[in-house]
């Protein structure tokens, strides 16, 4: 598989474009399915994979150590996040030396590993001053327990304030961004969720200028695109996307071009952010059937050029 590579003060690590996501492994009928889906993943040559503190209260970590155990660790990489807020109360008091270091030592001791490759603030909290955040989380890198850091719905603005004062002080920077980011557009209001960060111009060109990479979530946008290409979508989807005429309009061209590409749309929906080379990008897609993980593997295949790009984004310059 294609790779992109992260640099930092621990050198560099080389993560497959396309990473596995969160296959819901808490619930014991998606298990068998998870399993199958990271053996062919591995096989295909893939060797990310994305985890949470969050995620099932800690089953997700749980399944992917006991999955793991036993590979050789320079065969695959794990990225975990924490530092989110109580979900329905203001993002605020949780990016502590205490509770991160609560919740990272956890998720080594359930991942049953000695180190991640990335360690990503799940959220930001707007309140804390980066010149309290960074020095902590250098801890973690100097201790051997995150080689690279990682901002996960931090503003660019954000990131570039607290990679200002890392460099001034010495310290890691982020090295990595995941952020919302799919050809369909949508909002963090549309999300249901404010403090999501989305994907919009203004960070585009800020990313682009910095050549900052990003791990795109939720690229497949839930599946919206090949839902209104079949003329079924749900109506948490509708809210969520079709709310905007424009992306009506790119599923009629992810018809268009997956039909003289001869590939399934849901392949050309995922390439067209595998094939961005503005700045690295990684589809972090989770899947919930084989045939899906088979679409994804077919859009890590292709390569979209800049006009069949430009062609499926109407012009626009996401």
């Amino acid at each position: 598989m294609k790779t992109i590579t992260l640099k930092g003060s621990s050198g560099t690590l080389d993560i497959t474009r396309l990473t596995m996501g969160h296959n819901k492994i808490e619930q014991a009928e998606r298990r068998a399915l998870a399993h199958r889906c990271f053996d062919r993943y591995l096989a295909a040559g893939g060797n990310c994979f994305d985890t949470a503190r969050l995620y099932g209260d800690g089953e997700a970590e749980t399944y992917l150590g006991a999955y793991l155990r036993g590979k050789p660790r320079d065969s695959f990489t794990v990225c975990t996040k924490g530092g989110h807020h109580d979900c329905g109360r203001p993002p605020k008091g949780r990016l502590t030396r205490d509770i991160l270091t609560q919740e990272l030592e956890t998720s080594l001791k359930l991942l049953g590993l000695d180190y991640v490759d990335v360690l990503y603030l799940h959220r930001d909290d707007i309140y804390c001053p980066v010149e309290e955040i960074m020095p902590i989380l250098a801890e973690f890198v100097r201790a051997g327990k995150v080689r690279f850091l990682g901002a996960s719905n931090w503003t660019a603005g954000r990131i570039a304030e607290a990679n200002a004062f890392a460099a001034g002080a010495g310290l890691p920077e982020f090295a990595v961004s995941q952020i919302c980011w799919a050809l369909a557009l949508t909002t963090n209001a549309r999300s249901g969720d404010v403090t999501h960060v989305v994907m919009d111009t203004a960070e585009y060109l800020w990313y682009k200028e910095n050549n900052f990479p990003v791990m795109a979530w939720s690229p497949s946008a839930r599946g919206y695109l090949t839902k209104r290409i079949g003329g079924e979508v749900p109506a948490n989807l509708a809210r969520m996307f079709g709310y905007l005429k424009e992306n009506d309009k790119r599923a009629e061209r992810v018809r268009v071009l997956a039909g003289e590409l001869g590939v399934p749309p849901g392949a050309v929906v995922l390439s067209y952010l595998m094939s961005h080379t503005g700045f690295p990008t990684v589809a972090i897609a989770a899947f919930s059937s084989e045939a899906q993980l088979e679409e994804a593997l077919v859009a890590e295949a292709l390569t979209l050029t800049p006009e069949q790009r430009g062609y499926l984004a109407g012009g626009l310059p996401l």
